[in-house]
């Protein structure tokens, strides 16, 4: 796998927490074997009535897309669209505000 990066911005607003779900969210479909787009999307959310934070994970070609419910322990949910770009010799995370 390669290096993993993120832009300032993911490191100040996103905590450690939520960061590290959404790379091993890649990474477990990156590791099924099934192709994968260049851009992975993450639009997460709160889950109104148990406070969980939701994670719609979705890509374009080949279409994909799924959702999860993940209860935190050490940060509350927030709301945010984060992407997930993958090059030949790296990852990155940032926001679409970022490109």
């Amino acid at each position: 796998m390669p290096p993993k990066y993120r832009t300032r911005a993911i490191d100040a607003e996103i905590p450690f927490e939520i960061q590290d779900i959404l790379w091993q969210l890649f990474t477990i479909l990156k590791q099924s074997q099934k192709p994968i787009d260049y851009l992975h999307v993450f639009e997460l959310s709160i889950e109104p009535e148990t406070q969980r934070q939701t994670i719609y994970h979705r890509q374009e070609v080949p279409a994909y897309k799924k959702t999860v419910h993940a209860t935190l322990t050490t940060t509350k949910p927030i709301h945010h669209t984060i992407w997930i770009i993958e090059e030949a010799d790296y990852l990155m995370m940032l926001f679409p505000s970022d490109y």
